[in-house]
């Protein structure tokens, strides 16, 4: 019987075919939002995101890709327990479509007051107001009103400008979850 032959270590290559490395920073970004879009999306409802916002997409079976907020109560269950099915994501640019959000402003209640909010709202920044509650006890209001806002930018310019009226003491976004009916 023959001794088996040595095996010079080297010598050997493995057959395999070249399989590129994917770089998780390489991952696709799905950017969503355009009216020529093929993605089929939709708008989370525990956190309603607006264009603009810091968002990520979850793969849902069925309905393609649902939209949440970063900060969503949910996001970090979401991202824990389902990381597989979380893909990067960011908003096109579309003013055509606009998105439904509200503000929070309390202040000092004075005569004309709505009057200055809503010129503001509607006169000055063109937002269309969908639905505006206020109501006053001891000489301080608290008004609820929800627009429709073409991106989180429109939005911002929105706060900052109710803020500058005088009288109003502070004006924040709902937390969606609050968002009256």
């Amino acid at each position: 019987m023959e001794a088996p032959q040595p095996v010079k270590i080297g010598e050997v290559k493995p057959e395999t075919p070249h399989i590129p490395v994917h770089n998780p920073k390489d991952a696709e970004l799905i950017i969503f939002g355009e009216s020529s879009d093929k993605i089929m999306y939709n708008l989370a409802n525990c956190c309603k995101p607006i264009p603009g916002d810091d968002v990520f997409g979850f793969v849902t079976t069925g309905k393609g890709l649902t939209i949440h907020r970063t900060n969503c109560p949910n996001a970090a269950k979401l991202m824990a327990n389902y990381g597989h099915r979380i893909v990067k994501t960011k908003w096109a640019k579309n003013k055509e479509i606009s998105f439904l959000t509200g503000v929070r402003i309390i202040g000092i209640d004075d005569v004309g007051m709505v009057s200055k909010i809503t010129n503001l709202i509607s006169g000055e920044l063109k937002i269309n107001i969908a639905a505006l509650t206020i109501e006053a006890t001891e000489g301080v209001f608290e008004g609820n009103i929800k627009v429709f806002v073409h991106d989180k930018e429109e939005l911002d310019v929105l706060v900052s400008r109710l803020q500058e009226v005088g009288g109003i003491e502070s004006v924040e976004r709902f937390d969606t979850e609050d968002l009256p009916k």
